[in-house]
């Protein structure tokens, strides 16, 4: 599946730019869990590094699919083949 290489950069900077300012928050509150700073840190570095992965070529493809998920209504993404009873978009997912 071919992407909009521009477009993702775009959105993955912004996410980036969003994670960024979480992990400055919580860096300088004390009182946040060490396990809460270490995931938000592993975040932003894949985030990064997915940005250089696509910025350099080696990721050509982009095998996931945007969805939204029925409950919360925030996007993610996903396998393009992931079976309706493991998506959270799908209303089978929540019934089960």
């Amino acid at each position: 599946m071919e992407f909009n290489k521009k477009e993702i950069l775009r959105n993955l900077k912004a996410l980036e730019s969003v994670i960024a300012k979480k992990d400055n928050m919580i860096r300088d509150n004390s009182d946040i869990s060490a396990e809460l700073r270490t995931e938000c840190y592993e975040d932003l570095m894949f985030i990064r590094g997915l940005m250089d992965d696509i910025e350099c070529d080696r990721i050509t493809e982009f095998p996931m699919v945007e969805r939204t998920n029925l409950m919360s209504g925030r996007t993610y993404l996903e396998d393009e083949d992931t079976p309706r009873s493991c998506s959270p978009a799908s209303e089978l997912y929540w019934s089960m």
